[in-house]
């Protein structure tokens, strides 16, 4: 991970033998060097790592900096230790052969140690497939840790016994993109993952009910963007759409509309405006909405939006 150069004072106290004392300079924590933000002179090379934890991290967005943070993310939280499959010592010795089969012992019993019972090693297989669905959908860290804090959380109150992995894990996921406001449709999890939809959203309301969940309502603009940038419209039509969805609402036109709906349609509604050759049936395929349903939308709000 790359880390942005840190701009900092320099002690005139401290640094009395270091010309540019009096002048900010730049820390590159990737390069070791200490450099005058004015001229770009390198005033030292090659920091130390007792120089960067004491010094460069203090009172600055790193001073947190410690290693390996644990995470909710590892299954073990990333506080176990690994009994690595090098046959050599310390020095960079390798070992007497009659070690190595105890060694070799030691790395199965380390590996067996760290999933004792069943449901350790449920936690561990659906941590595994939480990655693989964060690669796939693009999701960010805070949305797996909150995600697996929930699949913890249900496991701790028995919901997981006699259910799928892989549907406890999308509705993890799902409750944590609604709760952070991200637009992941169970549809979408669903294709990825791979599970069915039904199962999702079968234990999503499982969780709703026993957790006692609160969840926001999705935002429609987040969707208009979302499907207008898969459609590839010009942006005059994308804030044509949002336009139109401010003046339903407005009117409280699109209360206890599916979200999703409601984007689809007022995209379509601007499309006929700016007067982009946009089909239901596109616009059907990549938001998942029914040209049916577009259609009754479009003749509800048709009669309150004027497109010529």
């Amino acid at each position: 991970m790359s880390r942005v150069p840190i701009i900092q004072k320099l002690d005139s106290t401290k640094e009395k033998n270091v010309p540019h004392s009096n002048n900010a300079i730049i820390t590159d924590l990737e390069t070791g060097e200490i450099i005058c933000q004015n001229c770009g002179v390198v005033l030292q090379e090659k920091i130390s790592l007792a120089r960067k934890l004491d010094n460069i991290f203090t009172n600055n967005e790193y001073s947190s900096y410690a290693g390996n943070r644990s995470t909710l993310r590892i299954y073990d939280m990333g506080l176990a230790t690994i009994i690595g499959t090098s046959n050599y010592d310390s020095t960079g010795k390798p070992l007497d052969y009659k070690i190595k089969p105890f060694m070799k012992r030691l790395r199965l019993w380390d590996a067996r140690s760290k999933s004792k019972n069943t449901s350790e090693r449920n936690l561990r297989t659906a941590l595994f497939e939480m990655e693989k669905l964060k690669e796939k959908l693009s999701l960010s860290n805070a949305i797996m840790e909150r995600s697996a804090y929930l699949y913890r959380k249900a496991s701790k109150a028995k919901l997981i016994r006699g259910r799928s992995i892989k549907g406890i894990v999308g509705a993890c996921v799902y409750v944590a993109c609604r709760e952070m406001d991200v637009t992941r449709t169970i549809r979408d999890i669903s294709k990825n993952l791979p599970e069915s939809r039904g199962s999702i959203a079968k234990n999503y309301r499982m969780l709703f009910q026993h957790l006692k969940l609160t969840v926001s309502v999705p935002d429609p603009t987040m969707c208009i963007i979302k499907i207008a940038n898969n459609l590839e419209i010009p942006e005059n039509t994308k804030r044509e759409a949002i336009h139109i969805f401010d003046h339903l609402k407005e009117q409280e036109l699109t209360a206890g509309k599916k979200p999703d709906a409601v984007a689809a349609t007022v995209i379509y509604m601007a499309s006929i405006k700016t007067g982009i050759n946009l089909s239901k049936q596109k616009i059907s395929k990549v938001s998942g909405i029914t040209g049916v349903t577009i259609r009754n939308r479009y003749n509800e709000y048709i009669k309150h939006v004027k497109l010529i």
